[in-house]
């Protein structure tokens, strides 16, 4: 048994490859056995992960993936449990669909990271793409559960009918964060985008870097949400975000909406 699987490339990570890496599935594998394992490669040729990627360990569900490039996509896609550490930068749907366990990426991902995910943990260090932790094109809602936290910056269209589960975004958020969001939270520490929040039913957005609040929204009182200190402290602790106590204690702006299609959402905007 190792204390850690790690995957490191063999060839130049030039073209698109879905890499399938699930950390539960290797618990009671030996290192030749998770090398046998597929993968698909470029032009969807399904490979052995050993003729791609050096295999060193076993038995373990703590995996490494190191020299990790923009050309690996759906990495950690579907993960139940198990903590997987990318070294490197992602394509697109990295974690997508995560269900359990922990996800951290030591760079930057592309477009729909955490898209659908239903539980677990999701840190990006680096910026993300569109998408993040949306729905599925066409589904009824999106992220139903977890929790995904991003150190830089987001695209467009994060937390699309977010079902359950917390989106953190310690820089900026592009256009239309929170479109159509059933229920859930969106913290973004820098400034959000325009149209955050539109078709907004019962979900949260707190917006501490500053915010151009819809015309749809109306405005119901300024206060110190408790519920956004306990959020801030938790993140601070848990992840070390660079929170300080002074926005921990900040006051908000709440905004009830959205008024375009009635519902009981919030933006919460600070008072800077």
């Amino acid at each position: 048994m190792s204390d850690w699987i790690t995957l490191t490339p063999r060839l130049a990570l030039d073209g698109p490859i879905a890499l399938s890496v699930h950390p539960e599935r290797y618990a009671e594998l030996a290192e030749h056995d998770i090398a046998a394992l597929p993968a698909i490669g470029r032009d969807r040729e399904q490979l052995p992960l050993g003729e791609m990627f050096t295999v060193k360990g076993g038995r373990s569900t703590r995996v490494r993936l190191e020299g990790a490039t923009p050309h690996l996509h759906s990495v950690g896609a579907g993960m139940l449990w198990g903590e997987l550490v990318v070294d490197g930068d992602l394509g697109s749907y990295a974690g997508a669909g995560i269900r359990g366990g922990t996800m951290h990426v030591r760079g930057t991902v592309g477009d729909a990271a955490g898209l659908a995910m239903m539980g677990g943990a999701l840190r990006i260090d680096g910026d993300a793409g569109d998408r993040l932790g949306a729905n599925i094109p066409g589904a009824a809602k999106g992220m139903s559960g977890g929790e995904i936290i991003v150190r830089g910056s987001a695209g467009a269209d994060a937390g699309a009918r977010l079902r359950r589960g917390l989106i953190v975004v310690s820089g900026d958020l592009l256009r239309d964060g929170g479109r159509s969001m059933i229920a859930g939270s969106i913290v973004v520490l820098g400034r959000c985008g325009e149209n955050a929040g539109r078709g907004n039913k019962r979900g949260s957005i707190v917006a501490c870097g500053g915010i151009t609040v819809p015309a749809t929204y109306r405005y119901a009182t300024t206060y110190q949400p408790p519920h956004v200190r306990v959020t801030l402290t938790y993140l601070r602790r848990q992840y070390g975000l660079a929170i300080d106590q002074a926005l921990i204690a900040a006051s908000y702006r709440r905004y009830c909406g959205d008024a375009g299609e009635p519902g009981k959402g919030e933006i919460l905007e600070r008072v800077i």
